[in-house]
């Protein structure tokens, strides 16, 4: 016998909205490095994840090169 405790969507009511989110996420490339890393501790592991993303966020922004940034 099976017990049913509630009856919510799974989808959100939005279908589409995951299949969009991972395919704004794929169009940026990847977000760290692929590879095997060590690290010492977990917060060395975090510390290098937190760089690693926000370099990758910052020059994705990056539209223009720092020569023209002038003009």
């Amino acid at each position: 016998m099976i017990k049913t405790v509630g009856r919510r969507r799974v989808d959100g009511g939005n279908p589409g909205a995951l299949q969009r989110t991972l395919a704004a996420v794929r169009a940026t490339g990847a977000v760290v490095p692929r590879g095997v890393y060590r690290f010492s501790s977990f917060k060395e592991a975090d510390a290098w994840m937190t760089r690693t993303m926000a370099r990758t966020h910052a020059s994705l922004r990056s539209k223009t090169s720092s020569g023209s940034a002038g003009r």
